[in-house]
């Protein structure tokens, strides 16, 4: 337990919850792992501190259970009704001692003693993420608020700085050699900053902790337990110079260390933090060692480096997670591909493990984790937070499987023929507003795309939760095309109704007469290339039917 001024968070409340009941609450380590089966999921102060602390959370899960080694060993913990309570503790008992925030030797996750030559700490701004920009005058919280935060919330931010904190300069540390004028320049993104994070979760926090709990001996495209391959609270205390290594396994990317920090005070409040430079991390390549993220392949990166290169593949927060599904799913994008020439993107490695344990039978078919996705975007030289957002989507292991990839790729192809359907209707739309006087790329296409995607997020997200075993999942792709055609008729006509006048008579536009019935026209010729012959059949049948009926 904790001493007289001391704050450890195994056995303190520091992590917000929610348990089944909508109650929001905190927790200690071990009180999360006790509860995990009454506990619907982490809440953070923000969204990306689920995903920083369900990370750490997984990490010291593996080093509790020493794997799990395989599927076999994956599945007890599976089909048990709780997480091993025993052997966390055992392994809590081991590492108590530095999980201590105020630990005057290893404080958790920082340095003893860290200043800067001015010896004056920051304000607590620097690690809180939502205040815009750093600016106190925009955000909600009172200023009272910003100078001085309990331990428990302090907690949470300093697992969130080194996951996400922007880059840009940093307090100069003393005993760091590289530091010029007092000032640590070169920062890297924290590292979950530089990925597009994807998390399955379950019904409830055991069910999420066990599904990410990827084992061994899947080496091939995930390497986590291998030697040296430990967090930070099993390693000698860091000093206040970073290093720039390359990361040992999963464990060690789940906890990197991307600053030198010191929190300023004690269980009572802290008023203050040094903020520095920390370990270097880059992103080329480390798809056999980061889960929680997609990877692209990146031709410039390729030919910089001499080399195959994958990177990340972060987030646009613009976009509807179900729009870049084909890079999520091991059923188009399997890390057990075998050809010789680079992929577009390789799927995530913990849903290839969720396809792979549905694959040897351990995962029903029917059983639907939610995947939801974390991510930050930054301005500035990557220095300030512009935006922190998550998103979500439930899908069944079916959809994931890339043994069976059939029903994957019915989802994947409603994902690309709603993308060639929107690119028409933002045709139809420039023509129309060209046609009006508008200038190319008036802005008008992009409207109505976006008006369009965000008509197909309630029925795409209803279509890819009912691509279950027993449904006919090619009678819901027929269908799914009769929708984005209806959709798409809707947002056409709404285009036409606002045309003005002047677009109806039109004008020349790269030499060819462009006006509102013309543009009409080529769009409803690209539809009926685009989209298969049953959907026109049905749909104006249907309508038909309704006029003589009225």
């Amino acid at each position: 337990m904790s001493g007289t001024d001391g704050f450890n968070l195994i056995d303190e409340p520091w992590i917000g919850v929610l348990d089944h009941q909508g109650r929001k609450h905190e927790v200690s380590i071990l009180e999360l792992f006790d509860s995990a089966p009454e506990l619907l999921r982490i809440a953070g102060d923000v969204p990306t501190q689920e995903f920083a602390i369900t990370r750490l959370l997984l990490a010291f899960l593996h080093r509790a259970l020493d794997g799990p080694e395989d599927q076999e060993q994956w599945l007890e913990l599976w089909n048990a009704a709780e997480l091993p309570l025993g052997r966390i503790r055992e392994y809590a008992d081991r590492v108590r001692d530095r999980f201590d925030l105020f630990d005057p030797v290893a404080p958790f996750y920082q340095v003893s003693g860290l200043s800067g030559q001015s010896d004056t700490a920051s304000g607590l701004e620097k690690i809180i993420a939502d205040i815009p920009n750093g600016q106190p005058l925009f955000t909600m919280r009172s200023a009272a608020a910003v100078s001085s935060m309990a331990p428990a919330e302090a907690a949470r931010w300093l697992v969130h700085v080194h996951a996400f904190d922007p880059a840009g300069i940093k307090t100069g540390a003393i005993g760091d050699p590289t530091v010029k004028k007092a000032k640590g320049y070169g920062s890297s993104l924290g590292w979950c900053g530089q990925l597009g994070g994807i998390l399955p979760v379950g019904s409830d926090m055991r069910e999420t902790l066990v599904l990410n709990l990827i084992a061994r001996d899947v080496d091939s495209y995930v390497s986590i337990g291998a030697d040296g391959d430990v967090p930070p609270w099993e390693r000698e205390p860091d000093g206040p110079a970073w290093q720039q290594r390359p990361p040992r396994g999963a464990v060690d990317l789940y906890t990197w260390q991307t600053r030198r920090v010191r929190l300023v005070g004690d269980r009572a409040a802290v008023t203050g933090v040094v903020l520095a430079k920390g370990d270097v991390i880059e992103p080329q390549n480390l798809h056999r060692l980061e889960p929680h993220t997609a990877w692209r392949y990146s031709a410039p990166q390729s030919k910089k480096h001499k080399t195959v290169v994958y990177m990340p593949l972060v987030h646009d927060p613009n976009r509807s997670v179900w729009r870049g599904l084909a890079a999520f799913l091991p059923a188009t994008s399997s890390r057990h591909h075998g050809g010789s020439e680079p992929q577009d993107f390789l799927a995530p490695g913990v849903l290839q493990w969720i396809s792979d344990l549905a694959g040897q039978g351990n995962l029903p078919d029917g059983y639907s984790p939610g995947i939801q996705i974390y991510g930050a975007q930054y301005g500035t030289q990557n220095a300030v937070f512009d935006d922190i957002f998550a998103d979500g989507l439930p899908l069944s292991v079916l959809v994931l499987r890339h043994d069976q990839p059939h029903v994957g790729q019915i989802a994947v192809s409603a994902v690309n023929e709603a993308e060639d359907v929107a690119t028409e209707l933002w045709k139809l739309a420039e023509n129309v507003a060209q046609a009006a006087g508008a200038e190319p790329k008036s802005g008008a296409g992009d409207t109505a795309r976006e008006q369009f995607y965000a008509a197909l997020d309630g029925p795409y997200r209803r279509f890819v939760a009912a691509l279950r075993p027993g449904a006919d999942a090619d009678l819901m792709r027929l269908e799914w095309s009769r929708n984005l055609y209806r959709t798409a008729r809707a947002t056409a006509a709404f285009i036409v109704a606002d045309a003005p006048p002047s677009a109806w008579t039109g004008r020349q536009v790269r030499g060819r007469l462009v006006n509102v019935g013309l543009a009409e026209a080529w769009f409803y010729s690209a539809l009926r290339r685009l989209l298969p012959p049953p959907v026109f059949v049905s749909v104006h049948t249907a309508e038909d039917a309704e006029e003589i009926t009225a």
